[in-house]
């Protein structure tokens, strides 16, 4: 079992509460989070697919179903109290409460979640890519997803998928339950609120919007009405603090609570902090070196069998992996069905390996090539690559910024980067990592990392739709074991050197507060002493 290691306007009284909060100890009941605002590009919930914004939503949005941080593998009630699954696992019937409402004061209905989840579908948006795989189109989805009642919900599987997948996915931050009523009031030309959900919020969560001014600040309030309990904190806000030195002289004075995306030399500092708690929350992604074959160089098995033996991953670990990652090899998360019980080195830094490899590929002089760090948070990683390559005899040229864009477009040669996930499933990681339905360009599946190196391997997509039908649990675990076998074998285009783990520092009197590794991290239960 997978487990948890530790836009409107503001008043003038909201105002100042914020300003207060830049300038001394955040208030008693207000919980301040320094964080990547800057990362938030719109707040529907269709469109979600990072970690600050999933957050936000997940707390602006109830869903159908939840899961618990320190046990992903227990399905929670939320919106639906009860479910049952069809003798045959062709359907889910769900059971709402009668006791939730939205923001608006409507009440949450069938209706709605039936809504949501068709919307999701027919907008194809981020969001889509978990739906979408089960067999969901925007043709079929309004006559396998409704409302048999106010409170009954069937969702009819057009393909035989395990149905904890599907149950996962309803527990995930794109499927946040939308106010049907309200949204469509904004509906403009049939885009189905989507203009407005960008900037607007229609949920039934503990909190509210208040404001979102990006690359700044969100401001939230809690709802004295909310159906779980009246919050503790009165108001919630994420601040945009970009830069990590800033984010821990902040934390250290107490202006906030709560801080995202520290840097590894500040969490080294921090950590000795008795002020400060540092959760370590691993994630289902992995940190990798992504090689683009439609480049005839990269191509070759031998090169890029060469490419794993040029990063000190060990060293890294002890420096700006230590908070961020721990050495993993496998592209099945730690502690998932089918994952090695212990690590296993598959391949270890060795330059002088990497040129022997080169040069039977053809290069004994070696290799020039572009590296692309998905973005500043990857550049420690990635001049690092570019120093211990340089001794295997690959010269790789540095170009700072954010290339996620290029990555997803198959417009680079060597490209470092990290994943994540929000299925609690091992089929999570192996869609990234083993699953390319259609390697033309025309596709544009850039939802699946396997696409963007452009690299087919039909064996191993088809050993990920076997992961995706089978609902035996050992069966389901010896798949996923070959496939893993069979990824190391190939000399892959993505290799995997660390599991993700995502760092959160919590100031010791904030409680309640555990960082999700679905990204579903919520608010409703943190107090502060």
């Amino acid at each position: 079992m997978f487990r948890h290691i530790r836009n409107g306007i503001v008043g003038s009284t909201a105002l100042a509460l914020v300003s207060a909060a830049a300038l001394a100890a955040t208030p008693p009941d207000m919980l301040v989070i320094g964080t990547d605002v800057g990362a938030i590009p719109t707040l529907d919930p269709a469109a979600l697919n990072a970690r600050t914004v999933s957050e936000l939503v997940s707390n602006l949005y109830d869903n159908l179903l939840k899961l618990d941080p320190d046990d992903l593998q227990s399905i929670q009630p939320m919106l639906a109290l009860s479910w049952e699954v069809a003798p045959d696992s062709s359907s889910i019937t769900l059971k709402l409460r009668d006791d939730a409402t939205f923001a608006s004061g409507n009440p949450v209905t069938a209706e709605d979640a039936a809504w949501t989840i068709q919307r999701v579908i027919k907008l194809g948006q981020v969001g889509a890519t978990d739906l979408a795989q089960w067999g969901f189109t925007a043709d079929n989805v309004e006559q396998l997803v409704r409302a048999e009642d106010e409170r009954t919900l069937v969702i009819e599987l057009p393909e035989q998928v395990s149905t904890d997948l599907v149950l996962y996915s309803l527990a995930g931050s794109s499927l946040g339950i939308i106010d049907r009523k309200a949204a469509l009031e904004h509906e403009t030309d049939g885009d189905l609120a989507r203009d407005w959900l960008r900037a607007n919020a229609a949920g039934s969560g503990p909190f509210t919007l208040v404001e979102w001014r990006p690359d700044d600040i969100v401001v939230t309030e809690r709802r004295e009405d909310y159906w779980g309990g009246t919050p503790a904190m009165r108001r919630v806000i994420m601040r945009h603090v970009p830069e990590s030195g800033n984010l821990r002289l902040q934390l250290e004075a107490g202006d906030v609570d709560i801080g995202q995306y520290v840097g590894s030399g500040d969490l080294e500092a921090l950590a000795g902090n008795e002020d400060m708690e540092i959760q370590h929350t691993p994630g289902f992604g992995f940190y990798y070196i992504a090689l683009n074959q439609k480049d005839p160089d990269l191509s070759k098995p031998k090169v890029r069998e060469a490419f794993q033996h040029v990063l000190d991953w060990e060293a890294l670990s002890q420096s700006s992996m230590r908070f961020n990652g721990f050495p993993w090899q496998s592209i099945i998360p730690r502690g998932m069905a089918g994952a090695p019980e212990e690590f296993e080195e598959h391949f270890a830094y060795d330059p002088e390996r990497a040129r022997e490899l080169l040069a039977e590929a053809g290069y004994p002089d070696g290799l020039k090539k572009k590296l692309y760090p998905a973005g500043d948070g990857h550049l420690l990683n990635a001049e690092s690559l570019q120093a211990t390559a340089r001794l295997a005899g690959i010269e790789l040229e540095l170009i700072p910024g954010n290339h996620v864009p290029e990555f997803r477009a198959r417009d680079f040669e060597v490209y470092t980067g990290n994943s994540g996930g929000r299925l609690p499933d091992p089929f999570a990681t192996a869609t990234h990592y083993a699953f390319n339905p259609d390697n033309s360009d025309e596709a544009q599946l850039s939802g699946y990392y396997m696409w963007r190196t452009a690299w087919d391997v039909p064996e191993l997509t088809e050993l990920t739709n076997e992961s995706k039908r089978e609902s035996d649990p050992e069966k389901r675990a010896q798949i996923f074991r070959e496939m893993d076998e069979m990824y190391q074998q190939l000399d892959p285009s993505l290799i995997v050197f660390f599991q993700r783990v995502d760092p959160y520092v919590v100031r010791a009197e904030v409680e309640g507060y555990v960082g999700h590794p679905t990204w579903s991290t919520r608010w409703a239960d943190v107090t502060k002493n």
